[in-house]
């Protein structure tokens, strides 16, 4: 078999069926942030379901990122991203976002419409082609794949006005020190052929445990002016 494994968007959606995802309803991760090296806050990623519409088909993911004194004293966070994605293959269905940073705040709704190829955020209306996915539903997506060093993903990834093509590489094992112990993990690095993953040379590199569960242990954030770490303070399954 060739090192070098690119999956396509049609493939990366494949999980088979009657296959038991890696993360349940209820479960909740909560990390400790730092910038720097100086704690910054602490986010939360949760799998909550969907009560609001019992949707069996969907599942409910948020994220939620919040700053702390001192740190919110220079610069304040509070952000959270509701995104409900298709129980069987993960891809996005619905995008809620509500982000609060510094003296900027910005609410927005994103419905994809899958049998008509197009999304609609706020009143802008995208075309697609097939599956997307959100950034945040990749924490997820990731943990029902293959993580095989030297071996790449490719998706197309979509923040509510544009279709992004990434690549995803796992690039080598490493062990991260948590207070819940030592993990054995996978580090995995998304990135954009010819450019930077994030605006203003932004990257990211996430850590995931090398088990079943593939828990995102550690991810780091780098910024134009520092890098953001968030690593695992508490795991509830």
């Amino acid at each position: 078999m060739k090192n070098f494994i690119i999956i396509t968007i049609y493939l990366l959606t494949i999980i088979n069926a009657g296959e038991k995802l890696p993360f349940n309803i209820g479960e909740k991760l909560i990390y400790d942030v730092s910038f720097a090296g100086i704690k910054a806050g602490k986010a939360f990623l949760e799998v909550l379901g969907d009560n609001k519409n019992n949707n069996s088909n969907e599942i409910h993911i948020r994220f939620t990122a919040k700053t702390s004194f001192p740190f919110s004293s220079i610069y304040s966070i509070n952000d959270q991203i509701d995104t409900w994605l298709d129980s069987k293959d993960l891809f996005s269905k619905r995008i809620l976002k509500s982000i609060n940073q510094g003296n900027y705040s910005k609410e927005s709704e994103t419905i994809i419409d899958n049998k008509n190829f197009i999304s609609i955020t706020n009143k802008d209306t995208t075309n697609i082609e097939g599956y997307i996915y959100d950034p945040y539903s990749l924490f997820y997506v990731l943990r029902t794949k293959p993580l095989i060093i030297g071996e790449t993903i490719k998706i197309n990834t979509f923040g509510g006005k544009k279709i992004t093509p990434i690549q995803i590489i796992t690039k080598s094992e490493e062990v991260i020190n948590t207070i819940y112990g030592s993990f054995n993990c996978l580090v995995v690095k998304p990135f954009r052929k010819g450019s930077t993953l994030l605006k203003n040379k932004g990257d990211m590199m996430i850590w995931f445990s090398n088990d079943k569960k593939k828990i995102p242990v550690q991810i780091k954030i780098k910024l134009q002016y520092g890098s953001m770490l968030l690593k695992i303070k508490e795991i509830n399954l």
